[in-house]
């Protein structure tokens, strides 16, 4: 185990560091087979100063200090934010084999915590995160769901990217576009580049198209092999009540917001 880099954070409600954590187990978890909680163990802890003094305490001193835990923050192998994780309680604890300035820490595990299926994606962002457009192409429909989940929640720990002008021309590789996730994380490589994000569904497409996701309307948007959507997508939603298909549908909110497309 590497004890000079730390794969994750605890952190309060406050965004305050409460401990460095070289590993986690229970992370992943499996779907859930009762309603008894689920537990996550924060390995080998190097706390702060605050959780020190809570951990070492008698149940008095943590009764009239509570802590206030927001979550466990995952981190990339640069050391970057990739995405936070709720936890709600500490439960136990015990020295790590590391030493004693070290704790073992076990946790409520919350809502969102990540698929044990969806590991391999997870732990492909953080060895590296994506530097080519389409990798997420190699993942069948679960895969990308949870690509797409990663984007999302990645962007939104970090400052998002400065509005290019409007006027700009960007373009879509459309050859994987098979399937409506596939279309969030195509458009969002085209306007932020590999790994980038630009709305998960029709409302979030429409948000990030009134600024502050990286383009500024209007623009254009070059659609290449634009018939493997078309062919996707409408086939998706034919039977659906004569509604709108998902390739009309997103050609509306383009339209809609002065987005010129230009089909492939």
């Amino acid at each position: 185990m590497d004890i000079s880099q730390p794969k994750f954070l605890l952190i309060d409600g406050d965004g305050h560091v409460l401990g460095t954590c070289l590993d986690a187990e229970g992370v992943f978890v499996e779907p859930a087979e009762g309603d008894g909680p689920v537990t996550v163990e924060i390995l080998e802890c190097l706390p702060s100063q605050r959780l020190r003094d809570y951990l070492g305490g008698s149940e008095r001193y943590r009764l009239r200090n509570p802590l206030r835990l927001e979550g466990l923050r995952m981190l990339d192998a640069a050391g970057q934010p990739l995405a936070d994780f709720w936890v709600s309680e500490i439960i136990e604890w015990r020295p790590s084999r590391l030493g004693p300035e070290r704790a073992d820490i076990i946790a409520k595990w919350g809502y969102d915590s990540p698929q044990a299926s969806t590991r391999h994606v997870w732990e492909r962002w953080r060895t590296a995160r994506p530097d080519q457009i389409n990798q997420w192409a190699v993942y069948g429909p679960e895969g990308r769901r949870e690509w797409l989940t990663i984007v999302g929640r990645s962007r939104f720990r970090q400052t998002g990217p400065v509005d290019r002008p409007a006027g700009r021309v960007y373009y879509l590789d459309g050859v994987h576009v098979t399937d409506v996730t596939s279309f969030y994380l195509a458009v969002g490589e085209a306007i932020n580049g590999p790994g980038g994000y630009f709305g998960w569904n029709l409302d979030a497409l429409n948000d990030c198209l009134c600024g502050g996701f990286g383009a500024t309307t209007p623009f254009t948007l070059v659609w290449s092999d634009s018939q493997v959507a078309r062919r996707a997508l409408s086939t998706l939603m034919e039977q659906v009540d004569r509604a709108p298909t998902s390739f009309d549908a997103i050609q509306t909110i383009f339209a809609e917001r002065d987005v010129r497309v230009v089909l492939g």
